[in-house]
């Protein structure tokens, strides 16, 4: 019984990590006040980054790094046309999750079906080493956000833009800083899910986790370690869900598919309705003269 329990909790625990990093990542750029519905389209196109660059490297942290860095760029250019141009931020959000998706597949077609990553991220203590540093990110977020200038002044942006930019800080800055650490973030997390979970890409593995994640940040009143509550809540149901399957017998398989998303769905209803808002969040700023 006891090793069942274990190993329950150590599936939970390896399933939960990619989602967790892009958890944080959408909790980054929410609390400054943009809206990331895009996360979906940043962290699939952070998995075949991962799995491409892993393979012709054989190094997953080099994969990592590389899928940082153009979902970093993708955060950016999300940033450029919320903040320059002043697009609707959930209907960009749409457009960037059909764009990751539709890139993805043909890039795969035309040149990387059936390619493997070859190695992973290693492990310590029967862990894989991004969960350490998954959990590590958890305790420096809540640092940051509530301890350090940096973070007091991301909060500030999502509640209040007008007053930081009374003071001389530049809110445009902070929000590019949020939506590229926030972009980077997600795609460490396609690119774990791929190369460190799965080591290679299918097509739309990421499986409405990015829409997962939006809702663990809510689940967890846009904090740290309440986002990581309800990232561990989709765990629990995906190894629930994987071990039904595994076990056969009369238990119908499209429901242990659903489970994941239905215990997402009943905990974000049941523990977030006082959730608040930051409350410039989705709004567009312009800078008063």
């Amino acid at each position: 019984m006891a090793d069942s329990i274990i190993s329950f909790l150590a599936a939970m625990i390896r399933y939960s990590t990619p989602l967790l990093f892009v958890a944080l990542g959408v909790l980054v750029m929410e609390v400054s006040g943009i809206v990331n519905m895009g996360a979906e389209g940043m962290m699939i196109i952070g998995c075949l980054t991962g799995v491409v660059v892993t393979h012709h490297l054989n190094n997953a942290w080099l994969g990592g790094l590389a899928a940082m860095l153009v979902a970093g760029l993708f955060g950016l250019l999300f940033g450029a046309l919320v903040l320059e141009f002043r697009i609707n931020q959930t209907v960009l959000g749409v457009a960037f999750n059909l764009v990751g998706a539709g890139l993805t597949t043909t890039l795969n077609r035309a040149f990387f079906d059936g390619m493997n990553a070859g190695t992973t991220y290693g492990s310590f203590l029967g862990f894989p080493i991004p969960t350490y540093i998954a959990i590590g990110l958890v305790i420096l977020a809540w640092v940051a956000m509530y301890k350090m200038k940096i973070g007091v002044q991301m909060r500030s942006v999502g509640e209040n833009p007008v007053v930081v930019e009374s003071v001389g800080i530049s809110v445009k800055k902070l929000r590019y800083i949020a939506c590229a650490a926030g972009g980077a973030l997600v795609g460490f997390g396609g690119a774990f899910l791929s190369t460190g979970i799965l080591s290679q890409f299918t097509e739309n593995m990421t499986d409405g986790r990015g829409f997962i994640a939006l809702a663990a940040v809510t689940f967890g009143k846009y904090t740290p370690f309440g986002t990581l509550g309800g990232v561990l809540v989709f765990g629990i149901g995906e190894t629930l869900s994987y071990r039904l399957q595994a076990g056969g017998g009369a238990f119908p398989y499209e429901f242990a598919l659903m489970l994941p998303y239905i215990l997402t769905v009943l905990a974000l209803c049941a523990f977030s309705r006082n959730a608040k808002d930051p409350a410039a969040l989705g709004v567009p700023y312009v800078k008063s003269h």
